[in-house]
C-alpha cells in the first residue's frame, strides 16, 4: 500500500519534539489540543481500556487536519509494532461511546470511518516506544475503505491503535513495521476486519494482537 497520504514522523521522536512539529503543522489555523492516556486493548490480556501507567498521547485538530503524538511503554521487547489511525467522521452515528470497532467503525457505513497506517518500528529492551504524524483533511486513498478520507477533523472521533506483529522475522522486514498483518497468521486477525486489511502484508507464522490504544472523543 502506498503511504503518500500520511506524513509519519520518526518512531522514536520524543513527545516534546512531536508537539513542536504539531504546532508547526497547525500554522495559523485555530488548534484544539486533546491529551489522553494510552489504554490496554483486550487482546493484550490486560483489563480492557485500563490505563497504561506512565503513558501519554496528544491530538491536535485544525481545519487542515489532525496531528498526533504518542509515548507508551509495556510493549514487548524485540517485537514489531505498527500504529493505526482510526478516523470516525460521523461519531453521532455510533451505537455506543466510544464507538465500537465491529459494529460502528467497520460495520456501519453511516459513521464514515477510515483506518490508515500511522507508523511502525521494532521495540527495544525497555518496552518503550514513540510515534507521531499528521493526517491532512481530504481523501485518504491508502486507507482500508475506498472513497473515504478525513472529512471532519474538528468533530471526528480518533483512535490510535497499536498492533503487535510478534517477534521480528528477518524475512518479513520491513513489511512488519509498514503493513497491518505482515508476519502474522490469518487466524490471528479479527474476523470482522475488511479484506483490504487482511491483504495488507505477507502472511507469516506469528500471532498479531491489537495491544494498546488512545481514544479521542470529539
Amino acid at each position: 500500500m502506498r503511504r503518500k497520504s500520511l506524513r509519519v514522523l520518526s518512531a522514536v521522536l520524543p513527545l516534546a519534539l512531536a508537539v513542536a512539529t504539531v504546532t508547526s503543522v497547525a500554522g495559523a489555523s485555530a488548534a484544539e489540543v486533546q491529551r489522553e492516556p494510552v489504554r490496554w486493548h483486550m487482546q493484550s490480556g490486560n483489563p480492557h481500556l485500563s490505563v497504561v501507567e506512565g503513558t501519554s498521547a496528544q491530538l491536535v485538530r485544525t481545519e487542515n487536519g489532525i496531528s498526533y503524538s504518542i509515548r507508551t511503554e509495556g510493549l514487548r521487547a524485540g517485537h514489531a509494532y505498527t500504529l493505526w489511525v482510526v478516523v470516525i467522521n460521523n461519531p453521532a452515528a455510533c451505537t455506543v461511546s466510544p464507538c465500537s470497532p465491529p459494529v460502528d467503525i467497520i460495520g456501519n457505513p453511516a459513521t464514515n470511518s477510515q483506518v490508515i497506517y500511522g507508523g511502525g518500528h521494532v521495540v527495544g529492551g525497555d518496552g518503550q516506544a514513540g510515534f507521531g504524524g499528521h493526517v491532512s483533511t481530504g481523501p485518504l486513498p491508502d486507507g482500508w475503505f475506498a472513497n473515504r478520507g478525513l472529512d471532519n477533523p474538528l468533530g471526528a472521533g480518533v483512535h490510535l491503535v497499536l498492533n503487535d506483529h510478534g517477534p521480528v522475522l528477518t524475512d518479513f522486514m520491513p513489511e512488519m513495521i509498514q503493513t497491518y498483518r505482515a508476519g502474522c497468521t490469518d487466524a490471528s486477525l479479527p474476523g470482522f476486519f475488511p479484506a483490504s486489511a487482511k491483504a495488507d502484508g505477507t502472511p507469516g507464522p506469528n500471532t498479531c494482537r491489537l495491544w494498546q490504544m488512545a481514544i479521542f472523543e470529539p
